[in-house]
């Protein structure tokens, strides 16, 4: 059986504690666990097809409803940076029954209610940036955000109590709502309020995808630009390509993004061989399967420097993930079996330790029939972008589905 992981809490800032979060939350997805150390070219090619997206955005209405919140609470005086957050907190803890009616799904908090710790705001911050409806020039933090405001509404107070004219002041909070944002709240939102995008809310989304500079020359950005609802009903990433005639330097990106997956899927595979002693006969179906096709051609002209080059992956994660992948080349092309286990059970060990490591201490795992640890081929977020796009394509009257 799998032993419970223990996790220590260190009180640290929360910055700090939004990443502690977010990995705690991801490891509640399928596939999640990053067995080999290849987590930074799989979400570099994420960031580069879907930015703005993760895997913890479950629905598209968030883009909007945070900055509403937001907007408002700007307009509010006296609020500290510690008071505008915790003001925040409740306000998206309060949304939780509103969105949840008809058992609507997606909702964040839905489940956890009052003890979430994850909250929208956070989860969807890098995307408010990244298609410029938060649109300060450069990237701020929720926390320094909340200073900023802090800092603006005492200089306009002070300014105020000194008699000076400010009507020309287009630099400042207009009475808190303006400088910050690239969306209005529309009058009354909070009536007749639903998870579902409204069409004036989808128009807008769409054309801030297509628009921001960090993410209109994206896949994600052309799937809205064409309106191509269809791309919601596909199951898995690789169907886009073969369905849908892409932009040249999309197509780029796009292919090179499935050949590292080819590539990598087989030593995912190799894992679960290794993690049953070679009783998981889905994984050995799988490995023949793989170790086939490999041979036959494609890890020959497979380029181990692409990943890094096109994403500028440098340094210690360079130089940590690229020799593995040097070696598991080479090993795989000699057909050397131990060379290609051994490369998996000293890669796991690197990453864990001896004594965390699934492959090498029999403590911390023992596989059980049906168990797949490390995940298929890699999709790159598709399945949270699906539904975010269903949404959007719901809300243009465009159709989507959203059963994804």
């Amino acid at each position: 059986m799998a032993y419970p992981v223990q996790i220590g809490w260190i009180d640290f800032n929360s910055r700090d504690r939004d990443k502690i979060l977010s990995v705690l939350s991801l490891l509640s997805f399928p596939a999640a666990v990053d067995e080999l150390g290849i987590g930074v070219v799989r979400d570099g090619f994420a960031d580069l097809l879907f930015p703005g997206t993760s895997t913890i955005q479950t629905r598209a209405k968030y883009f909007l409803l945070v900055p509403y919140i937001l907007m408002e609470l700007e307009r509010e005086k006296n609020l500290t940076p510690a008071v505008l957050l915790d003001r925040l907190a409740r306000e998206e803890l309060a949304l939780i029954p509103v969105l949840s009616k008809d058992n609507a799904e997606g909702v964040i908090g839905a489940r956890a209610g009052e003890k979430l710790q994850r909250k929208p705001s956070s989860i969807y911050w890098n995307g408010l940036y990244t298609y410029g409806i938060f649109r300060y020039p450069t990237r701020l933090s929720l926390n320094a955000y909340a200073r900023a405001v802090w800092a603006i509404k005492r200089e306009k107070s002070l300014l105020s109590s000194a008699g000076v004219d400010q009507a020309d002041d287009s630099s400042s909070l207009s009475g808190g709502v303006g400088s910050f944002w690239y969306v209005t709240p529309p009058d009354k939102w909070r009536e007749n309020l639903t998870i579902e995008l409204t069409s004036e809310e989808a128009h807008f989304l769409r054309g801030r995808v297509i628009r921001s500079k960090h993410s209109k020359d994206s896949l994600l950005a052309f799937i809205l630009k064409k309106n191509l609802s269809e791309v919601t009903t596909y199951d898995d990433i690789s169907i886009i390509g073969k369905r849908i005639k892409l932009p040249q330097d999309i197509r780029s990106d796009y292919e090179m993004a499935l050949r590292f997956s080819r590539f990598i899927y087989g030593a995912n595979i190799r894992y679960n061989v290794i993690l049953s002693s070679g009783q998981n006969e889905t994984a050995n179906e799988e490995w023949n399967c793989w170790y086939e096709a490999a041979v036959q051609g494609f890890i020959q002209n497979y380029d181990v420097y692409e990943p890094f080059d096109r994403l500028s992956i440098s340094g210690r994660n360079r130089a940590r993930i690229l020799p593995f992948m040097r070696k598991w080349k080479q090993a795989v092309l000699t057909g050397d079996i131990t060379e290609m286990d051994h490369l998996i059970i000293s890669r796991e060990i690197e990453l864990k330790g001896r004594e965390r490591a699934k492959l090498q201490n029999s403590k911390v795992y023992h596989w059980q029939e049906g168990t797949w640890l490390g995940g298929g081929r890699l999709q790159y977020r598709f399945s949270n972008v699906r539904t975010l796009l269903a949404d959007i394509f719901n809300g243009l009257g465009l159709g989507g589905d959203t059963d994804v």
